[in-house]
């Protein structure tokens, strides 16, 4: 049990006090003015009908019920709400590689990953009733940002990654997958689907066979092709005053990254999704948001809401009604 607003029974504190000392400073100069103008022996007299027992009955029902309309507007909570929601979106993950041959310029003007990230910056700005999540990967994956609301959080999250984020090398597409089935909530059933935008040079695991397993959870895989198949140089990493440099294999030749269609467009078929290719505005992602993502079932969530239960009803109700009842008690004695 808490109030929202405490101070509100602080004023409590002061005033039931102040409220006694007016009932009793009106009683006594009532008492006064009645020694001035009547005679002390004739008061036995008109006070008689007086019951003093049903006055001070009177005086704590009036403070009672002042106390419960107070502790009413401090709005007393208790509890949390369970509420079921049914949401328009659905519950998105969006695995991004973040390997070294993301760097390769062949993605519009920038490279892979630039152009991966400014696509999802897009898709993030689009109104939807999406929960969407953030996994990085390389040679293993991490979790970013969980399912969220707060396109925000993700925002920050994207803007933070860079190639130098994970220190492991290589490109473990099924890692990010078995992330991802780890990453949704699992009393949802519907409306889930993983997003992998990647080059497709998987260099370790098995990304078709994890795709395949995660699907029976109800886990649709669509996969974002970042590159082209001709492929393109991979540029080293170099500080900025540096000549650039290009990776070179063990027989001193430079390094042809391309884009593995093949790859991703299997982990798809696998992931009941489909292959679209990211193209120079990000147009892929969104055929992946219209086509794949708006059809899929709307995601039912029953959660306990941050909420918590308002109860200021009933000391509203017996306030007012002590105060009613202090309105109808008669402080003069019943005649016999």
């Amino acid at each position: 049990m808490k109030f929202y607003n405490i101070y509100w029974l602080a004023a409590v504190a002061i005033l039931v006090p102040g409220c006694i000392f007016l009932l009793l400073w009106g009683a006594r100069r009532t008492k006064a003015n009645l020694d001035r103008i009547i005679a002390p022996r004739l008061h036995e007299q008109l006070l008689r009908s007086v019951d003093y027992g049903k006055r001070r009955f009177k005086w704590g029902l009036f403070l009672l019920g002042l106390v419960l309309v107070f502790a009413a507007i401090a709005r007393p909570l208790f509890g949390y709400r369970e509420l079921k929601i049914e949401r328009a979106g659905v519950d998105l993950i969006v695995a991004l590689d973040i390997s070294k041959s993301m760097l390769a310029p062949d993605a519009g003007a920038t490279n892979r990953l630039s152009a991966a990230k400014e696509s999802i910056l897009k898709l993030l700005d689009r109104p939807n009733g999406d929960r969407i999540g953030l996994i990085a990967f390389a040679g293993e994956a991490y979790l970013m940002a969980p399912v969220t609301l707060d396109h925000n959080a993700v925002r920050r999250s994207l803007a933070a990654l860079t190639p130098t984020a994970i220190s492991k090398p290589g490109s473990d597409i099924a890692s990010a997958i078995k992330l991802a089935a780890r990453s949704f909530d699992e009393k949802q059933k519907d409306g889930k689907a993983l997003i992998i935008m990647s080059d497709g040079e998987e260099l370790q695991g098995e990304a078709v066979i994890a795709a395949r397993e995660i699907s029976t959870k109800g886990i649709s895989i669509f996969t974002v092709g970042v590159g082209s198949t001709a492929g393109s140089k991979l540029p080293e990493l170099v500080k900025p005053n540096e000549k650039q440099r290009f990776v070179k294999n063990e027989f001193g030749n430079e390094v042809l990254s391309k884009m593995n269609e093949r790859v991703l467009q299997q982990i798809a078929i696998a992931g009941h999704g489909f292959f679209a290719q990211l193209g120079p505005e990000g147009e892929g992602l969104f055929t992946v948001d219209s086509r794949g993502l708006r059809p899929l079932a709307k995601g039912t969530q029953t959660r306990v809401s941050k909420d918590m239960r308002e109860y200021f009803q009933w000391p509203l109700a017996f306030g007012a009604a002590l105060l009613f009842w202090e309105l109808l008690v008669n402080e003069r004695k019943k005649r016999v």
